[in-house]
């Protein structure tokens, strides 16, 4: 039975990876609605899916600031959080509109491409970046698919062989748009320190696009007193679909809950959770 939300919480603003969909949290949905969170897993234009403007990051941050201010009228705060680069995404707009994020939460953020399972030759990338050949060639997702689980994976696996778009994101990622990804990365990460609002950091353990250490060394360099970290110990980088996504809406309604009350973290707290 679903439950009724709770207009005393704040409402939380999702943001998907890189050229994909709002499918990324379409597992946790009901759970997070089952809690009575007022939630709403966002799209937008030019940077869900694969739009026909030309990537920007700029205008990404510009459409992601009118969709908070679309989807939560009025001054309220509200918590935005995002997965992979959607959590870069949702940093952008906290650094951009401190007066209406409350709270922050990245999940699996990608700030750092250093993970297990990445190219051995990616670095060719940034040729294309130099010369401008990367309008010419996209990047193809690749296994694991950001997924430990078998079943999902395999899903994940079917979904691309018959269309261009999945659960886990699209079949391929022009480089253009990744050029400009991390370009918003590298600002934001310049930035980062400017933060105030309370932080909350989700990260597989065994993530294939960014390591877990290179996230530890970004958390400990945070000013914020509030600020926490949970690691995941049974899933690779989507955690919301992968095997302990379940664990995504309970740690969203402890935060949400504890931002709404005015409550304040330890300084560090660091979580190693159980596989489910």
């Amino acid at each position: 039975m679903r439950s009724p939300h709770n207009p005393s919480l704040a409402k939380i603003l999702l943001f998907h990876g890189l050229l994909s969909s709002p499918q990324e949290f379409g597992l946790i949905a009901p759970s997070i609605r089952s809690k009575g969170l007022s939630h709403e897993a966002v799209t937008v234009p030019g940077y869900t899916l694969a739009g026909g403007l030309a990537p920007d990051w700029r205008r990404w941050r510009a459409a992601g600031a009118d969709v908070i201010d679309t989807r939560a009228p009025g001054d309220a705060p509200v918590i935005v959080g995002g997965l992979c680069m959607g959590g870069v995404l949702a940093a952008a707009l906290a650094l951009q509109a401190p007066d209406r994020v409350a709270g922050l939460v990245l999940m699996s953020p990608s700030f750092d491409f250093d993970g297990w399972g990445l190219s051995p030759v990616r670095h060719l990338r940034h040729i294309g970046y130099w010369t401008g050949l990367d309008r010419f060639f996209s990047v193809a997702e690749r296994d694991p698919y950001g997924v430990k689980n078998a079943r999902i994976r395999e899903w994940i696996a079917r979904e691309l062989r018959e269309r261009s778009q999945s659960a886990a994101g699209p079949a391929r990622v022009p480089l253009r748009a990744l050029r400009e990804a991390e370009r918003m990365m590298k600002d934001v990460r310049a930035r980062l320190h400017e933060l105030t609002c309370p932080i909350l950091m989700i990260h597989a353990r065994e993530d294939e696009i960014s390591s877990l250490g290179s996230v530890v060394r970004l958390f400990d360099a945070l000013p914020q007193v509030d600020k926490e970290l949970v690691v995941l110990e049974n899933s690779y980088h989507m955690i919301t679909i992968d095997n302990e996504r379940q664990q995504i809406p309970a740690l969203l309604d402890r935060f949400c809950r504890r931002i709404s009350a005015g409550a304040v973290a330890p300084d560090r707290n660091v979580i190693a959770s159980l596989p489910i």
